[in-house]
């Protein structure tokens, strides 16, 4: 079980190009998107939810984020065509 300390897990993010600091990352796991495990106050992350969290950021604000009703998915992708459309 690979687990990553808050800096490890800021500096994975850091390689996939978030611009992100301890704080931040913190936040995060407060909230709850990012999920981890608590070991005598230190927080741990599964590496396997680091990249839960990188994939469901990458689809944040999209037709393919997860848990969107059909008509948030159809609004996004006419507002997507719309964008594409005028830089043509």
């Amino acid at each position: 079980m690979n687990t990553f300390n808050l800096k490890e897990t800021t500096a994975l993010l850091h390689s996939y190009g978030f611009k992100c600091d301890t704080d931040l990352v913190s936040h995060w796991i407060s909230e709850g998107n990012i999920k981890s495990i608590e070991n005598g106050g230190v927080y741990e992350v599964l590496k396997e939810e680091v990249f839960r969290f990188i994939e469901a950021y990458r689809w944040e604000g999209t037709a393919f984020e997860e848990g969107n009703e059909d008509q948030t998915k159809i609004g996004r992708l006419l507002e997507e065509i719309t964008n594409l459309k005028s830089k043509l």
